[in-house]
């Protein structure tokens, strides 16, 4: 009978979850943030525990293209899981052709949406009691911080001209209440989408974390992320969030 990862030192449970250590190493490689690559390789594990035999060995034998084709097609899952059951309706009969070529049945989100509930939970349990330990090492190692701006760079003591060009290239963030977002996501996100863009990120102090500023390069970094719109609502690992250009309070009471 296998060992519950509680009853396991720390050695022995990277030993016994070597072959997913191997994958979660060579997702970060593709530029995704820490905690969703966790859940790929937690969706992975729970797949296998639903009888979807051997796919986490199938995985390690793929080539890099390949294993970040299965790996979107995953992500797409995950938010499905996510997601109002009206939303993904149009989506029950796709076809997960590069997963599926891995998998000794057919998977088709209708599966997904029946098991729902208990897929969340048996991944959230293997991200806890697996990932956040056992991948601790590889994260370290590969995650560095967001950039910190010097004083000079927040305007301190620096003129009005100064002070309205920094606003120009700030955004301010709002997260849907119990669905925070972390720096590392945000900060992931824009760089895949928008490119090396981000100067600082400030997160809100409040435990909660409702908000965040996110000062940019370049004003045509916030025209490109705004598209020209007052508010625009992008999706960050699933979550909702909402953007729109920093105003500072003196200027709201106008």
């Amino acid at each position: 009978m296998a060992s519950s990862p509680s009853q396991l030192s720390l050695k022995q449970l990277r030993d016994f979850h070597n072959m997913d250590r191997i994958i979660y190493s060579r997702l970060l490689t593709f530029d995704f943030d820490p905690l969703p690559c966790m859940k790929i390789v937690a969706f992975w594990n729970t797949l296998e525990k639903f009888g979807f035999r051997n796919l986490v060995y199938g995985l390690q034998q793929l080539c890099d293209s390949r294993l970040l084709s299965v790996a979107k097609e995953s992500i797409f899952c995950l938010q499905c899981l996510c997601s109002p059951s009206q939303e993904i309706f149009p989506w029950l009969h796709l076809d997960f052709s590069h997963l599926n070529r891995l998998l000794p049945q057919h998977l088709l989100l209708g599966f997904l949406v029946k098991n729902r509930a208990i897929l969340k939970r048996m991944i959230q349990g293997f991200v806890e009691d697996v990932c956040q330990v056992a991948f601790l090492d590889i994260l370290q190692q590969n995650q560095a911080p967001p950039p910190t701006p010097t004083d000079d760079k927040r305007g301190v003591s620096k003129g009005k001209t100064e002070s309205s060009d920094l606003e120009d290239k700030t955004l301010f963030m709002t997260f849907s209440r119990g669905h925070p977002v972390s720096d590392h996501e945000i900060h992931g996100f824009i760089v895949r989408k928008f490119g090396s863009c981000v100067e600082a990120i400030h997160m809100d102090k409040n435990p909660k974390c409702l908000f965040a500023c996110v000062a940019l390069r370049s004003q045509s970094d916030m025209s490109k992320i705004l598209g020209g719109e007052k508010l625009v609502r992008l999706f960050i690992n699933g979550k909702q969030v909402r953007v729109r250009r920093f105003v500072p309070k003196q200027r709201t009471k106008h």
